[in-house]
């Protein structure tokens, strides 16, 4: 065996100390580098709910792709604790809805002389849809039919009773308030003492599946005219169209339905918030192979129905890909 001389082991040394030497001198660089990612603390929903996996999903794919932000989701009760916690600086980024932005925004409804005026757009995901069901057999075939009649406008307190309440007001159906959780207004439903009940709800939406296998349900077509009238006065609600056998043997219902979507406070950096946006279009693929339910959307649907100011961070990536912003969607600090 060869024997190792002391100039060799010399050498050997004077490698390693010089290994040494450029791997601490990297060391400032990469801390720096790790340091510069900005942590973003986002308002997800209740962690049993669908849209809760949908935040954790922007969270992970976002902070994956993106060398500038990280992105941890945190459990909340819903879109209005996301917009109140947000306003006080407890959570940077949040999933709020249109009917939330509009009212916080401008202190009106639920906020009433409480505007949230640093809440900021980011954008619009997938919607909602009202349903307005009855049961087939009872011999509701119009909104107008229902006058007089006991019908539940969705589970007490709900966004979907809320929307029920406007929506009725406006157009003058007269039914008789049947107020109860949406289980009861279900079973309610099934055993006849009640002709119908409404939710605001994803397609399909499994409590009408469930009532419609033991009662055939109808859902209540909105009029065109009807649906022009509605939108025109509360502009968070967009038309929507539930397709023929969604519920099976069910034929198709025009309705009005909500945006959810995601929010900011506009404290947060314009480059920071302008690297989440890009990063969430650009990897929607991605989030809507977990989450399918947000495959087709598309940047259009934000500026087209924005019901809050977009944050100048997301209005920066709007325009850079084309967009006309309508006036409305301009923050005050981009005029």
């Amino acid at each position: 065996m060869q024997k190792i001389t002391n100039q060799q082991k010399r050498l050997c040394l004077v490698f390693l100390i010089l290994i040494f030497v450029v791997f601490t001198s990297m060391m400032p660089q990469l801390s720096l580098a790790q340091e510069k990612k900005t942590l973003l603390k986002m308002g997800a929903l209740p962690s049993g709910s669908g849209w809760y996996f949908y935040c954790t999903q922007i969270g992970a794919v976002v902070s994956q792709h993106s060398p500038k932000v990280d992105i941890t989701a945190r459990e909340t009760s819903g879109t209005r604790e996301n917009t109140i916690r947000m306003s006080k600086n407890e959570l940077d980024i949040a999933m709020s809805e249109a009917l939330v932005s509009y009212e916080a925004y401008r202190g009106i409804g639920r906020f009433k002389d409480k505007a949230i005026t640093n809440h900021r757009l980011l954008w619009n995901s997938a919607t909602t849809y009202m349903h307005w069901a009855v049961a087939q057999d009872s011999g509701v075939k119009t909104f107008e039919d229902l006058a007089g009649k006991l019908f539940n406008p969705s589970t007490i307190g709900g966004g979907g009773e809320y929307i029920t309440e406007k929506v009725f007001g406006l157009l003058g159906f007269t039914p008789k308030i049947y107020r109860a959780k949406l289980s009861d207004a279900a079973e309610a439903v099934k055993d006849g003492r009640i002709v119908g009940f409404s939710y605001n709800g994803t397609l399909p939406t499994p409590i009408f599946v469930e009532v419609h296998a033991f009662r055939p349900i109808r859902i209540l077509s909105l009029k065109e005219d009807q649906v022009k009238k509605v939108s025109e006065t509360y502009p968070f609600l967009v038309r929507k169209v539930i397709p023929a056998n969604t519920y099976k043997d069910v034929p198709e219902a025009v309705t009005v339905g909500l945006y959810s979507n995601f929010v900011a406070n506009k404290e947060i950096p314009d480059d920071v918030i302008y690297e989440v946006v890009r990063t969430f279009w650009k990897h929607l693929p991605e989030i809507a192979k977990a989450f399918p339910l947000v495959a087709n959307t598309k940047p259009e649907e934000t500026v087209l129905h924005a019901t809050a100011p977009l944050h100048k961070g997301a209005l920066k990536y709007y325009r850079e890909i084309g967009l006309k912003i309508p006036e409305e969607a301009i923050p005050p600090e981009a005029q």
